[in-house]
């Protein structure tokens, strides 16, 4: 028998037939990091999902226009990177409304008020993070979401060891080991 509307054949009215489709989807996406912070979320099914933050809108073609090259207008690349503290505070702040809709949470308190973050580069390829929440208590998946938002912000590729360090003198160390470019 031949179902003709999937095009298959059917050996037996109670056999069903499996199409291979492919790997599973992927998508790439283009992150400026002189204006884009890549922060990581919960997603629905536990894992981690990252999601591109502009932190600057995007000139529109009329009066902001400059003629390449200028050098007008162009003090943001100049800038470098957006800074890290600035990335964990983002993510600290949660997801927003689109972010949500998606079915993206955090496993993340929200930081105490007044408290900031403190990051540096020390020897070895490694970068340390003070943060304005007690690392105590906090379970894998919001550790990781820490790990890997502050190695994308400090290495393209995430490949930088993190040392996290809580208000309350906790610290945990490791790296993210999600390849965001990568299939499958």
């Amino acid at each position: 028998m031949v179902d003709t509307q999937a095009g298959v054949q059917l050996d037996g009215a109670d056999q069903e037939a499996v199409i291979e489709a492919g790997g599973p989807a992927s998508f790439q996406a283009f992150l400026n990091r002189d204006l884009d912070m890549l922060l990581f979320f919960r997603s629905p099914g536990g894992g981690l999902s990252p999601v591109i933050r502009t932190t600057e809108p995007e000139a529109g073609f009329g009066d902001e226009y400059t003629e390449s090259g200028s050098g007008a207008g162009n003090s943001a690349a100049a800038a470098g990177p957006v800074a890290t503290e600035k990335v964990v505070m983002a993510l600290l702040n949660g997801p927003r409304e689109q972010d949500r809709a998606a079915g993206l949470s955090t496993a993340l308190p929200a930081a105490l008020p007044g408290r900031t973050v403190e990051v540096e580069s020390v020897p070895g390829g490694r970068v340390t993070a003070r943060l304005p929440l007690a690392l105590e208590g906090l379970g894998s998946t919001a550790l990781r979401q820490l790990t890997c938002t502050i190695a994308y912000s400090r290495d393209a590729e995430g490949q930088v060891e993190v040392e996290l360090t809580g208000l309350d003198g906790a610290s945990r160390s490791g790296t993210c080991g999600l390849a965001v470019g990568a299939r499958g």
